[in-house]
């Protein structure tokens, strides 16, 4: 057992942040219980992002909005609601607290959270993340400072949960336990492919060309794949617009806790930077990221394919910053992946089907 021989008494997750990284934090969580690291365990997430803690075992969730991540949502009327979750988790007495992001604002939720131990993860000189969080007072004392030559944040929280619960044989039996499982369950029935596209982001600059979509879903149906395109249910028109006149795509937009559920029944998810390509890795899913202005080994799930560069633009990797927004040359990183990039990738994988 990390952290000392004595089993945690209560051990609380603080994610706060966007939802890509809350879907890798269930998945941390998921093997840190499996390494038996604390009797009970609480999160604190958002609302939207709940669901995704419901099967793990000892768990209670607690939600609300935050004052932190990409779509802060943070009115007036969620204040109070904050400041009640934080004093009914204070109230349970968490014998430690835990973040996976290394910023001075979760330590700031900790402190509301508890006067006890709190653990997060340190990024050091030169690793990518620390172009992502704010640290003005120094990083404070991570239980682990990932080192530059460990670009992957997945990568890196293998790091923190060794630190925090060393593997044995036993644990070790367990998680491939899991994953056999988790791979297991999530194969499409019959002999054809089965790939999902999910063509949205929260930013702009991280869209694939519209005319790269329709060519690349031209290319895959003629295959003989079946194909069906993701997004929300308020992005139906966009997602209609996109694919028109593309008959071989089904559509479908759902909330995120069902399309979680229906990425289980994909071979393959092709999607950008954002939250989708982690909830299918976490579902069993294969995947591909078509990468914008951030380095793909920082995101890319474990053995699955990130594809970018830098396209000519003298700006990256910008992290999404964007400063090529309205410029001659816009988002060049994103628009120099090309379909058949994304078709070679999906050839390497050699990705076998139930048929």
């Amino acid at each position: 057992m990390g952290l000392g021989a004595a089993k945690q008494r209560l051990a609380c997750l603080i994610a706060a942040r966007n939802y890509g990284d809350t879907v890798v934090a269930s998945v941390f969580l998921r093997r840190l219980v499996l390494r038996e690291f604390a009797d009970r365990y609480l999160v604190w997430t958002r609302p939207q992002m709940a669901f995704l803690f419901k099967d793990v075992p000892d768990c209670e969730v607690m939600v609300s909005a935050f004052p932190v991540g990409t779509a802060k949502q943070f009115g007036r009327t969620a204040i109070p609601v904050f400041l009640r979750t934080a004093w009914q988790i204070r109230r349970r007495r968490p014998s430690i607290t835990l973040d996976l992001t290394g910023d001075i604002r979760e330590r700031w939720l900790a402190l509301l959270l508890s006067g006890r131990s709190h653990v997060h993860i340190g990024w050091a000189k030169g690793h990518p993340y620390r172009r992502l969080i704010r640290n003005p007072l120094g990083a404070g004392r991570p239980l682990v400072t990932v080192p530059a030559d460990v670009p992957s944040v997945y990568g890196a929280y293998e790091l923190m949960l060794e630190a925090l619960a060393p593997s044995t044989a036993s644990t070790r039996a367990r998680e491939a336990s899991f994953e056999a499982s988790r791979r297991s369950s999530a194969h499409a029935a019959g002999s054809e492919l089965r790939v999902g596209f999910h063509p949205f982001a929260s930013q702009p600059s991280k869209l694939w060309p519209a005319r790269h979509w329709r060519q690349l879903a031209a290319q895959i149906a003629a295959r003989g794949a079946r194909i069906t395109a993701y997004a929300a249910p308020g992005e139906r028109r966009e997602l209609e617009k996109l694919f028109a006149g593309v008959g071989q795509v089904e559509l479908v937009t759902v909330g995120l806790e069902e399309f979680a559920e229906r990425l289980r029944a994909l071979d393959l998810l092709v999607g950008l930077d954002s939250f989708a390509v982690h909830m299918a890795y976490r579902q069993g899913i294969r995947t591909v990221t078509i990468n914008a202005g951030t380095p793909p080994q920082l995101w890319a799930p474990p053995q699955e394919r990130g594809l970018g560069g830098p396209g000519g633009c003298t700006h990256y990797p910008c992290y999404n910053v964007a400063p090529c927004r309205g410029v001659s040359g816009e988002y060049a990183c994103v628009r120099s992946v090309s379909p058949s990039d994304v078709l070679s990738a999906i050839d390497d994988m050699r990705i076998q089907t139930d048929g």
